[in-house]
């Protein structure tokens, strides 16, 4: 009888310690990729947020490219643009390495021979990315209030000197409960986008060498991450502006404040964007989101293949 358990248990339970340490070197590889990639792309990240918050509760303020230049005559480049970069590499420290890491441990659990199916492809990437996206939401919500620092009147700007000092602030000032404001559409955002960018990717590379007989080279990557590129800024755009604008907002009330609006849920924030501003409000700020957002994915995933492949070769030399 023991050795019949051995011989299931055993089996089952290296194959398990093969999924989390296959995981964690994934997810270590796909955090360090996607903070290069976010350093590069911060710049268009800062102006997608501030066309997204751009008009709040006005109808027809449609914001132009015209906006960057103001951004820079009035704020400069560095305080302008990169502005919450110090958030953004502790968001991605948080998201990607966690997306990477569970998605690849769920593939790894749902395959067969090797092999898994796309519908398997989608459920993983959408749970880690559902996952990934609760744990960052704090530090999400300190990068998008940096990142709209700069277009509040000066005394309403919330002056935090870094992430560490945004998180330090919003707990003594607003509680802990208000570094998860906007959490459902995040973990939405974060659901989808990684569904979306996840499988794409894996989809459009496989059928880039397997049935086109490309090499699995530089060329295949960059083609099979701009595929995921496209098909991410598409889904994440509307939910991108009501994470933005409920995050930037604030359910403490200020006396004379008229330029934060305060919603009540995230539902509410879609009823007064469409209010307001119509359908064209939840795709405000979609050429910068695709200025972002693609070279952000493209990036990411040619580094990521870049540093996976200088780690395999590291581990086939010991």
């Amino acid at each position: 009888k023991l050795q019949f358990l051995y011989f299931i248990v055993y089996p089952s339970l290296f194959t398990f310690t093969l999924s989390i340490m296959s995981g964690v070197s994934a997810g270590i590889l796909g955090g360090l990729a996607a903070m290069t990639a976010s350093t590069l792309t911060h710049p268009a990240d800062s102006l997608k947020v501030r066309m997204f918050l751009h008009g709040e509760g006005k109808a027809g303020a449609n914001p132009g490219i015209g906006l960057a230049r103001n951004i820079y005559r009035s704020e400069g480049v560095v305080k302008g643009f990169y502005r919450g970069v110090t958030a953004t590499w502790l968001r991605q420290a948080l998201f990607s390495t966690s997306r990477f890491g569970m998605n690849d441990m769920l593939q790894n659990m749902g395959s067969k021979n090797g092999k898994i199916s796309v519908t398997k492809k989608l459920l993983s990437s959408a749970v880690a990315g559902a996952a990934a996206a609760s744990v960052s939401c704090p530090a999400d919500m300190v990068l998008v209030r940096m990142q709209a620092d700069g277009r509040l009147p000066v005394e309403q700007r919330r002056g935090y000197s870094n992430v560490f000092s945004g998180l330090r602030i919003i707990i003594k000032t607003e509680g802990v409960a208000q570094l998860y404001r906007g959490l459902r559409p995040l973990v939405m955002r974060g659901c989808l986008v990684t569904a979306g960018q996840f499988t794409t990717y894996d989809t459009a590379k496989s059928m880039l060498m397997g049935r086109f007989g490309m090499a699995d080279g530089t060329r295949t990557h960059l083609m099979a991450s701009t595929c995921a590129g496209v098909v991410s800024t598409l889904i994440v755009n509307p939910l991108d502006v009501v994470k933005s604008r409920m995050m930037q907002s604030s359910n403490i009330p200020k006396s004379g404040c008229t330029t934060l609006i305060s919603y009540t849920s995230d539902w509410d924030c879609v009823k007064k964007t469409y209010k307001f501003e119509g359908i064209r409000g939840f795709y405000k700020g979609l050429l910068p989101c695709f200025m972002r957002q693609c070279p952000q994915v493209i990036l990411m995933w040619m580094i990521f293949e870049q540093y996976k492949g200088i780690y395999t070769s590291l581990v086939n030399k010991m």
